[in-house]
């Protein structure tokens, strides 16, 4: 059973700061206090991993906010959630040092699932509806898998998609899955009870087969070519973005926002 997370919940709407305690009371991010500044907060750990919800608004300094989470609570992770009509400043939080962005509408599985993603300390978790938006992907990605592009022709797409998709090992389809969800390759190794050196191998593999140079690819591929239809509670509400054990510089943009 994964451990309880001291969770804290920092937005000025009171009935969405209540929402949001209800939707975790049951999970292991249940909040141990809510309120709309760092003062409001009771208890807060310093010397273990903290998560923080901070509410994205035009109401207050969001920077200097969670600049003051990053330098009192080192080892905390920040998750900024607002509505659509603020995607700029959900763009500011990223900035600022927050672990993922996503906007209030995503579903409670999906918030859940983010939050789990983003704790495994291996993800940047982003909503996939903020991609049309100034923040993408810190990777260089082929125009056939770049989100906003227009994609080939659909039949061609398929087509090249099957092709692709039988060329892989029922492991690597299972891996592939994994790594939809937002698993580091030391979590796929231990789902599947093998070798952490076996699971990067299956993943070089994978890459290779359909075309892709890192984990956003491949998610993105998956998700495209409808490979995981049994996700839909995860997949269409938010995209990994940054893998750490895949790419060097998620550590430098880390150390930068923090």
């Amino acid at each position: 059973m994964d451990s309880i997370v001291p969770t804290f919940i920092l937005e000025s709407d009171g009935l969405f700061r209540e929402g949001l305690r209800l939707i975790l009371s049951r999970t292991r991010f249940r909040p141990q206090s809510c309120g709309v500044e760092l003062e409001d907060l009771t208890t807060v750990p310093g010397d273990r991993p903290t998560l923080f919800i901070v509410g994205v608004g035009e109401k207050h300094d969001l920077v200097s906010k969670l600049k003051r989470i990053r330098d009192q609570y080192p080892s905390s992770f920040i998750m900024a959630i607002g509505d659509e009509g603020h995607r700029k400043y959900m763009a500011t939080a990223l900035d600022a040092g927050a672990n993922a962005a996503l906007y209030a509408s995503v579903t409670p599985s999906a918030l859940v699932s983010s939050l789990h993603a983003m704790m495994s300390g291996a993800v940047i978790v982003i909503d996939a509806r903020l991609w049309p938006s100034n923040i993408q992907p810190n990777v260089e990605e082929p125009a056939s898998l770049r989100t906003g592009n227009a994609p080939p022709p659909q039949a061609e797409n398929d087509s090249l998609g099957v092709k692709q998709l039988s060329t892989l090992s029922a492991r690597e389809i299972a891996i592939l899955e994994r790594i939809v969800r937002g698993d580091s390759n030391k979590h796929v190794a231990r789902f599947f009870d093998i070798a952490e050196t076996t699971v990067k191998a299956h993943v070089k593999a994978i890459f290779r087969k359909i075309g892709a140079v890192n984990r956003t690819q491949a998610a993105i591929w998956a998700v495209n070519h409808g490979v995981f239809e049994s996700l839909n509670g995860v997949v269409p509400d938010i995209s990994v973005l940054l893998q750490r054990d895949e790419d060097p510089r998620f550590e430098a943009k880390h150390r930068r926002s923090a």
